[in-house]
């Protein structure tokens, strides 16, 4: 855990704010993570019985829900109601009515037939924040379809630029459509909120999708081939607007190079035993080794396999150079860099770590070391 203790004034950011959750699998709970860690009272609304799909998206943990179900609903509470009926929608009617914020991404259509839609839930709660997330969109002759992290990423073209050069499309291997869509969600509402307060108490409506963020992270592509008609394409480890940015064989192992300017460049070409090649015109300026890239990649490479990481990185870093080894996940988890930023929280209840999120306020990590609810768990506090 943080140096810092985490004493109750310390980490309420979002304290005295209520968000209800109509999230499942990924996205929209990534989202309610991330406000329940920064102090929000995040309350879960699951179906009966059974509970929202995550709860089985992966083997059993310990013999109950599957991990990442465990961590992505960390803190929260769960409350189990059937909206479909008349008593579960007046149920979540009266629990929404105290609520700041609302985040969904339940599939498109299930809510309107309800009444529970954005649009519906906002003129009857005016001060409401409701934040709806779809797969393709909320216009356009897809909007109603289902949608996943593959198919986002197919459809968008995000996977278009991933994978080898000489291979097929390949999806991320992280869930970044999702993850960044629950980003989107959290950023966008408390954006919507600071308005609110602001502005005579008024919430809104905010939409976003799946296949928005996937465009969104490919936006270098999608501006270079708008603007240059550089039509965009499959780079393994490579960058299309900086040379030599990219991957490269050592001796024993694989070292990661991003050169970012001439500068760069020049000590690059030093360390290397190769300071003609600053004279070269062919190599002088990164645009001119964007264009002859192909020469110029394999003349590193060749000098590289001279030495073993260990030897490049401390060779790069004195004449710093951007470099470092390419670990694994459990050498990065080792790796004392990593151990330093303290983002590991050990639960208080069963032991098991957990991440924090990716930044300190104040020395202080947001994370909530509080067990994933129990389905329906907190039904007697709120109904």
């Amino acid at each position: 855990m943080n140096n810092r203790q985490d004493v109750e004034g310390q980490t309420g950011w979002l304290r005295g704010i209520r968000v209800v959750e109509l999230g499942q699998f990924l996205a929209a709970p990534y989202g309610g993570m991330i406000l329940s860690d920064l102090g929000a009272e995040v309350v879960k609304v699951e179906p009966p019985g059974r509970g929202e799909d995550g709860r089985r998206m992966g083997k059993p943990f310990d013999g109950g829900d599957a991990l990442i179900f465990r961590d992505l609903n960390r803190g929260k509470k769960s409350v189990a109601i059937d909206f479909k009926s008349p008593s579960g929608r007046d149920a979540l009617l009266r629990l929404i009515e105290s609520a700041d914020i609302v985040i969904s991404n339940v599939r498109a259509g299930a809510l309107n037939a309800l009444g529970l839609d954005g649009p519906a839930l906002v003129a009857r709660f005016p001060r409401l924040i409701h934040c709806d997330l779809a797969a393709f969109g909320h216009s356009g002759p897809m909007h109603r379809d289902p949608g996943f992290e593959p198919l986002a990423q197919a459809y968008s073209g995000l996977a278009s630029v991933n994978g080898l050069p000489d291979g097929p499309p390949l999806r991320t291997g992280p869930s970044v459509v999702d993850l960044g869509s629950g980003m989107w969600m959290v950023i966008a509402a408390l954006a919507t909120l600071r308005y609110r307060d602001a502005n005579g108490g008024r919430g809104g409506v905010v939409e976003l999708s799946l296949l928005e963020t996937a465009i969104n992270w490919i936006g270098a592509d999608v501006s270079g081939y708008l603007n240059e008609g550089r039509e965009p394409h499959r780079r393994g480890n490579g960058q299309p607007l900086l040379v030599p940015y990219d991957a490269f064989s050592a001796k024993d192992g694989m070292v990661c190079l991003a050169v970012g300017n001439d500068a760069q460049f020049a000590r690059l070409a030093e360390v290397l035993g190769h300071t003609q090649w600053c004279a070269n015109p062919m190599y002088a300026t990164n645009g001119q080794r964007i264009v002859n890239k192909a020469t110029l990649v394999p003349l590193i490479a060749e000098v590289m396999k001279t030495h073993t990481r260990e030897h490049w990185e401390k060779m790069f870093r004195a004449a710093g150079i951007p470099c470092t080894r390419f670990n694994t996940i459990p050498e990065a988890l080792a790796s004392p860099q990593v151990a330093s930023l303290r983002m590991l929280r050990p639960s208080s209840v069963t032991g098991r770590q957990t991440l924090g999120l990716p930044f300190t306020i104040n020395g202080v990590r947001p994370g909530s070391p509080l067990e994933a609810p129990a389905l329906g768990e907190h039904n007697p506090q709120y109904f």
